[in-house]
């Protein structure tokens, strides 16, 4: 047998695991296990669980550890596990091995790892929705310029009704202040503190988990201590809500990239986003698009990679949710670190081909179900009836290849008498302006529609809405800094041998 295997770790584990491990922990986790390190000893002095000089010499020590960063250049050598008995190893050579090991009393790896991960996950999260923001903020600005722009929208991949871009971008809008609402859901889950569950059942020790949770910026513990160490709720319900965020705006950059297509021509790209061709010099290529929609379908299957990761594993503590994983999900955050300011930024260049824009409106008949109403309103007669009208126009346009501007009063006079059995009484001017692009959009001042008025009123609650989610987020950035600044100020106070 392979002398190599006698003793641990066989060096075929080493290379595989424990050196990319400590890899990510220097990486990653350093920092957050730091905090918590001084947390907990804090809260083991308040609770007299350590001596005082013992309390003062051991954060002394951890705080010139994090300064010299002994573990920053360490590789793996296999005298050691990971990055825990790293810090232990160099706090006993300052104060004792004794000595150092009683900052352990009381926790776990366990603990302290879903803790580190959930520190880590927490300030991605609150980074990522700030970004989200961000995004809002633009097509709010987009929208609110474009209330008056008209677009031709579509359904079924055909040209359907007239509306205005910022109708448009509204339901944009609608979605990702959706996602965030998520997201942040997904962070409260995130946002409670393992510490104190130890290895599964909590400890014989008088420790005070919330005080260690308030020391760490978390809303509060996270109560059952098996669930503690062994839920990864809290990270399938992140990564899932990354990955519909992910999904939702991979559909309106598809969107966008049609609309910025020869045939449909619907929106100019701003010259710095567009690539040219190598070979054909008439090429304006909107290559970003692309690429934003790349980088939203490789986040979303990174997101989904995680949660997949979770699936049909043990209710338990276990490694598939942990630093490897936890790694992969970083991954994720560092694409949408880069789409969502290009999105942001190509929304807020971004302007509508009015020339072509009326053209595909006239064309494709796209005001006609205004025709209809019209009708309705002015004829008296029901909707079916003037739908048969409007829907036998349309396809007499088509047949003759004209636009609906070019549809002449006899025509419809004609079409009206045969299907209706009289006359029609609307006057020729009011039939024209009925149906033209700015009274389609003008007159559907209903809720949600993109009358000026209503769409307006929509555009200024949904940024209520997101000064609200903005306003929670920060309620958790100041959390985590004040609980930051109390840390810091209780470690020196015991140091000084004033606690």
């Amino acid at each position: 047998m392979n002398s190599d295997y006698d003793s641990f770790p066989a060096q075929v584990y080493a290379d595989s695991v424990l050196a990319p491990d400590l890899d990510i922990y220097k990486q990653h986790f350093s920092a957050p296990l730091h905090a918590i390190n001084l947390a907990h000893g804090v809260m083991l002095a308040e609770q007299h669980l350590l001596q005082p000089a013992d309390s003062a010499a051991i954060l002394a020590a951890l705080l010139k550890i994090d300064k010299d960063r002994p573990w920053a250049d360490q590789e793996f050598d296999g005298s050691f596990e990971d990055l825990f008995f790293l810090i232990e190893r160099a706090l006993g050579r300052q104060v004792g091995e004794e000595t150092a090991g009683r900052l352990h009393t009381g926790r776990s790896r366990n603990d302290m790892e879903h803790t580190m991960f959930r520190m880590q996950l927490r300030g991605r999260l609150l980074r990522l929705l700030e970004q989200y923001g961000t995004l809002a903020d633009r097509f709010l600005a987009r929208a609110g310029q474009g209330i008056d722009e008209t677009v031709l929208l579509y359904t079924h991949g055909q040209p359907a009704q007239v509306s205005v871009l910022g109708h448009y971008l509204g339901a944009a809008i609608e979605f990702i202040l959706r996602d965030m609402t998520r997201l942040m859901a997904a962070l409260e889950d995130v946002n409670s503190c393992p510490m104190g569950a130890a290895a599964i059942t909590t400890s014989g020790f008088d420790l005070d988990r919330e005080r260690v949770a308030a020391l760490l910026g978390f809303s509060g513990i996270v109560e059952n201590s098996y669930g503690a160490i062994a839920n990864v709720d809290y990270i399938t319900a992140s990564y899932a809500s990354i990955r519909l965020g992910c999904i939702h705006l991979g559909r309106l950059v598809q969107d966008l990239v049609t609309w910025t297509g020869f045939e449909v021509s619907q929106i100019d790209v701003a010259d710095g986003f567009v690539q040219i061709s190598s070979i054909m010099p008439q090429k304006r290529n909107p290559v970003p698009l692309e690429h934003l929609r790349l980088k939203f379908s490789l986040a979303a299957g990174g997101a989904e990679q995680i949660v997949q990761t979770m699936h049909n594993t043990p209710f338990a503590d276990m490694n598939d949710s942990e630093r490897e994983t936890q790694a992969a999900g970083f991954e994720v955050f560092e694409r949408l670190d880069h789409a969502l300011p290009l999105l942001g930024s190509f929304v807020e260049a971004m302007k509508t081909n009015r020339a072509s824009i009326e053209n595909r409106i006239q064309k494709s008949m796209a005001t006609i179900t205004e025709l209809a109403d019209t009708l309705v309103r002015t004829e008296g007669i029901g909707f079916r009836a003037a739908h048969h009208v409007a829907s036998k126009l349309a396809r007499e346009a088509l047949a003759r290849r004209i636009g609906f501007d070019e549809l002449t009063w006899d025509l419809f006079a004609r079409t009206f008498e045969e299907l209706v059995g009289r006359p029609p009484q609307v006057e020729r001017d009011v039939l024209a302006s009925a149906t033209s692009p700015e009274n389609f959009v003008a007159v559907r001042e209903m809720p949600g529609g993109p009358g000026p008025y209503v769409l307006r009123e929509a555009l200024t609650g949904y940024a209520d809405r997101l000064a609200g989610l903005k306003a929670e987020a920060e309620d958790i950035r100041k959390r985590i800094a004040q609980a930051d600044a109390l840390r810091n100020r209780l470690v020196s106070d015991v140091i000084a041998g004033e606690a």
